[in-house]
């Protein structure tokens, strides 16, 4: 017993330890949770393939575990960037916006800080034959870019950075802290799964001080304040319920994040520097094939319109913003408003396809195939430079090798995600068409410990 209460304070030391590293995959939630999950596509809604890690996906499945703690480590390398053709810059004149005395020459570049490494931590205790308690903690995602100084220019001035005012970047870090707790019914048919949620986010940004005129607070509040951090809550309830031996449904809902404002940038995020994360819910079913061979299928909803900051339109409302002020009034729509310019996004259907081969009683082998709506559209792209979470298509592969007669296990999963582009006008730079580009690469490995 102490052995075990060991294993899940280390889980919670590393909550205090462990922040998830930013990501973008479907939109800026990772493509699946859990090494296990994350070699089948991030599938698994169904299928809680003997992993604490479950919880991140569907709490329900936790009923299903055995005694045991998990611990894994990504390499995430996203690759993103733009490229804008030559145009007519504008400068700020007497009347708004006017065409500069100069040309902006072409433009491309690429964000510059591309290695980022994601820790998970899970555990699970069975208290009774019916009842599992368990925690996880990891890394939701997040947005990040880094622009040089002397990167291309986009708008404003050539050669002074990406807008024109040296290094340009976000960053965005979220970890979700997972208590759960399930139990399971009519001799194991049926499971039902709650996890309440506490979540933890920083994000600094940096490079965007020539949108001070767009901002309810001029520079106050937009950028380069470094690193704010807020606190929020919410929760997770899940099913799962097996009408047959050989096939599996599963449900989970993910509520809305209630998180405190950044007050650092209230002049940036709508509603005074709100930031809260979208809800998610998940169905799908897990099929045993054959005695070897299971297959999962996910379908996931995303639903960032639950977040002003992240949904609404950018340069539309900016242009609005700068309309009422042009009239000596004011708008809502300005950056930090309570309706303020956001980043656009909409949101995204998600199908997950996995498939899970037991090659011999030690060896498992996972493939499958993720595929997400880019929640970009093409009015946004300028915006986004900063947050290019623009891919698609998502190929998995993974493996476990259990040893010391299964007591413990070694994990790995690989991703891929090949580049996607979103082409728009840029209005600050009549002419030129500006393209935001991303792909991505992940390497996961873990272990588990059954007790």
């Amino acid at each position: 017993m102490t052995f075990k209460r060991t294993l899940l304070a280390a889980a919670v030391t590393g909550a205090v330890l462990a922040t998830g590293t930013a990501h973008a995959t479907n939109g800026y939630f990772k493509h699946g949770y859990g090494v296990k999950s994350m070699g089948m596509a991030g599938g698994g809604v169904a299928f809680a393939n003997n992993s604490a890690m479950i919880i991140a996906t569907n709490p329900a499945g936790l009923a299903e575990v055995d005694n045991q703690f998990n611990a894994e480590l990504s390499w995430f390398r996203p690759e993103r960037g733009y490229d804008q053709t030559s145009g007519q810059a504008l400068q700020q004149g007497m009347n708004g916006f006017e065409p500069a005395p100069f040309t902006l020459p072409a433009a491309s570049a690429d964000s510059d800080s591309e290695n980022f490494y994601v820790p998970g931590l899970g555990a699970a205790y069975s208290l009774t034959e019916n009842d599992t308690i368990g925690i996880a903690i990891y890394g939701n995602g997040g947005m990040n870019s880094d622009y040089k100084a002397d990167a291309d220019g986009l708008v404003f001035a050539p050669g002074m950075g990406a807008y024109a005012e040296g290094p340009a970047g976000v960053n965005l870090e979220q970890m979700f802290i997972a208590p759960t707790y399930a139990r399971s019914f009519m001799e194991g048919k049926l499971s039902l799964g709650v996890t309440p949620m506490i979540v933890r986010q920083k994000f600094k940004a940096n490079g965007l001080g020539n949108f001070a005129g767009f901002s309810t607070n001029g520079d106050d509040g937009l950028t380069g304040n470094g690193h704010d951090v807020s606190w929020g809550y919410g929760g997770k309830i899940g099913i799962t319920y097996k009408p047959m031996d050989m096939l599996t449904l599963g449900a989970s809902y993910q509520s809305k994040m209630e998180m405190d404002e950044f007050d650092d940038y209230d002049g940036l995020f709508a509603e005074g520097g709100d930031f809260d994360i979208p809800s998610t819910w998940t169905v799908g079913l897990a099929a045993d094939v054959t005695d070897a061979v299971t297959v999962t299928f996910d379908y996931q909803r995303i639903n960032y319109t639950d977040v002003k900051a992240i949904a609404n339109p950018s340069v539309e409302f900016l242009n609005e913003c700068f309309g009422a002020r042009l009239m000596g009034g004011d708008s809502p729509k300005c950056l930090g408003g309570a309706n303020g310019a956001g980043f656009g996004w909409d949101d995204i259907n998600v199908y997950k396809l996995g498939v899970q081969w037991q090659a011999t009683p030690q060896l498992q082998l996972r493939a499958g195939w993720n595929r997400g709506d880019n929640p970009i559209d093409s009015a946004d792209v300028l915006f986004n430079t900063i947050a290019p979470g623009v891919v698609e298509n998502h190929y998995t592969a993974g493996f476990s090798y259990a040893f010391d007669g299964g007591q413990h296990e070694v994990h790995g999963a690989f991703m891929y995600a090949p580049e996607e582009k979103v082409t728009g006008a840029n209005d600050y730079n009549p002419g030129s068409d500006l393209t935001i580009r991303m792909k991505q690469y992940e390497a996961t490995v873990g272990y588990t410990y059954k007790f």
